[in-house]
């Protein structure tokens, strides 16, 4: 069967990117910040936060900014006629569900919750961004007309 809501290269390439972005400087994040490994971590320096947090944040937050433009403008057009056409429909609800946990639990990290919730709400949106790749995964892969 002809695919017939696919996106364009270019998008599917900046959403990858994206993506990939995303996790990286995420999971590099939890690394320096809440692990004892590499050697420039939290732990290793004493409970001192390590220089690389606030550049794997900023890249973080640029390629978020990236990920919100690309789901405007994907939502237009591939969304909808997803949903027109009854295709994956629940794995591509939950990546849209997904993405604004994502981006409510990474805005209230900086400006909403209280400093004794941040590490829970740190780990949860770590959890909610794993999941969020894994679905997109399985969007990518399963056959047109399976929800």
């Amino acid at each position: 069967m002809k695919h017939r809501n696919r996106i364009s290269r270019a998008q599917r390439r900046t959403l990858y990117a994206a993506t990939a972005l995303l996790a990286l400087t995420g999971l590099m994040w939890l690394s320096v910040h809440q692990l004892a490994w590499p050697a420039m971590s939290r732990a290793s320096m004493e409970g001192l936060p390590s220089p690389w947090e606030p550049w794997l944040m900023k890249l973080h937050g640029a390629a978020m900014m990236v990920m919100l433009f690309l789901t405007g403008r994907i939502s237009a057009t591939h969304v909808m006629r997803g949903w027109r056409l009854k295709w994956r429909v629940a794995d591509g609800v939950g990546l849209l569900v997904g993405l604004a946990a994502l981006t409510l639990t990474g805005y209230s990290l900086y400006y909403l919750v209280p400093d004794d919730w941040r590490d829970a709400n740190g780990w949860l949106h770590a959890a909610i961004g794993v999941l969020w790749v894994v679905t997109l995964l399985v969007h990518r892969r399963t056959p047109p007309g399976r929800h």
